[in-house]
């Protein structure tokens, strides 16, 4: 799975238009998951093994995840809360994005 939505990066011109979810990070401990959507200018530039653009972060807790908690962290999971949940920059970057 993964979000086609342009979204210009750092006021640079590049755009990436396919976001992947690359990284994630369960911390039982601090009650939190962590996970990154890296973005690419398009799935084929990631399918032909492209370096990804800048990262979109998010550190949510259970709840945050509509979660009974942490044990219960999938990737759609992640993703559902990426459309819903304002990333560590406090913007919701995927709430109109396409499912690809």
């Amino acid at each position: 799975m993964a979000f086609l939505k342009p979204i210009e990066i750092g006021n640079t011109g590049l755009v990436a238009a396919y976001w992947r979810l690359t990284h994630s990070q369960v911390d039982h401990a601090a009650g939190i998951a962590e996970f990154r959507l890296h973005g690419y200018p398009s799935r084929d530039a990631r399918v032909a093994g492209k370096a990804p653009l800048p990262a979109i972060a998010y550190r949510l807790t259970p709840e945050e995840l509509g979660l009974p908690d942490l044990h219960a962290v999938t990737t759609a999971a992640l993703y559902a809360a990426a459309r819903q949940q304002p990333a560590a920059d406090g913007t919701v970057w995927f709430s109109d994005a396409e499912d690809c």
